[in-house]
């Protein structure tokens, strides 16, 4: 039976060259696609229909992407597929579609950005994000491709774990850079580099760029399509888990060891 995939994935995105297939480049497209060819999922892009959801740049991680396919494969099956014929992209939801669901088509999309409290001033970081929320013009905030720069942004809130602030962006779309960009701009005003009234004087039309952020420090929450998603953790996949999961110890391991002896 022929039926309209459409699949959750996460991924580390410092293993990837970014998301969107380049020729002679590992991408995470290009790793999913492998794998839906190798297990004979599809045959071809074009005639399976397959689209990805949010492109992201090369090491911004994913949580919460999502891409959809035309296929016959068995749906139980598939997720367990995946995730054995792939080596570093973990597949972990699945939900059939219409035939006329596009995955870029999105209510909406929800990134997270992790930075530093050091010489923070919590209450300056929290009133630069707040400037960003709404409708506004974001063509000093992104990487213009020719399309419209106004975008609307649902909420741009900041919580602090630790020695940590979390910066939480909610929106329908985002353009190119632009979440990274807007990050810039909060960092610089937040350790006193410069002033709220620069941010906003950006937003409403003047020529000046605060710099892009690291993006490693960026994660895509989510992107929501307003779908019930079947979660299914497979033993391949817990495999994978626990893999990231011994990483992540060691390097904790190895830097709260580094802190003490620097004490």
């Amino acid at each position: 039976m022929i039926w309209h995939a459409a699949v959750k994935l996460a991924y580390d995105g410092r293993l990837f060259i970014g998301s969107q297939r380049q020729p002679g480049l590992r991408t995470v497209e290009s790793e999913t696609i492998d794998a839906l060819v190798n297990i004979g999922a599809i045959s071809s892009i074009a005639e399976s229909r397959f689209r990805f959801s949010s492109r992201t740049d090369r090491g911004v991680s994913a949580l919460g992407n999502v891409f959809s396919f035309v296929t016959s494969f068995d749906r139980k099956s598939l997720l367990r597929a995946l995730n054995a014929a792939s080596l570093d992209v973990m597949y972990y939801a699945v939900t059939e579609v219409p035939m006329s669901f596009s995955p870029r088509r999105a209510r909406q999309r929800w990134y997270r950005y992790l930075f530093s409290s050091d010489n923070m001033d919590l209450e300056m970081v929290e009133q630069c994000a707040t400037l960003f929320e709404g409708r506004h013009d974001f063509k000093g905030f992104c990487k213009p491709d020719g399309r419209s720069t106004v975008r609307t942004l649902n909420s741009f809130r900041i919580s602090s774990r630790d020695e940590i602030l979390v910066a939480d962006i909610k929106g329908r779309e985002f353009l190119r850079s632009q979440v990274r960009r807007m990050m810039a701009a909060v960092i610089e005003v937040g350790s006193g580099k410069i002033s709220i009234d620069e941010v906003a004087s950006v937003l409403d039309g003047k020529a000046k760029c605060f710099g892009v952020a690291p993006p490693e420090h960026l994660i895509l929450m989510d992107v929501d399509h307003g779908l019930e998603f079947e979660t299914i953790y497979s033993p391949t996949l817990n495999r994978k888990v626990t893999t990231y999961r011994m990483d992540v110890a060691s390097r904790k391991e190895f830097i709260d060891s580094l802190c003490a002896r620097l004490a």
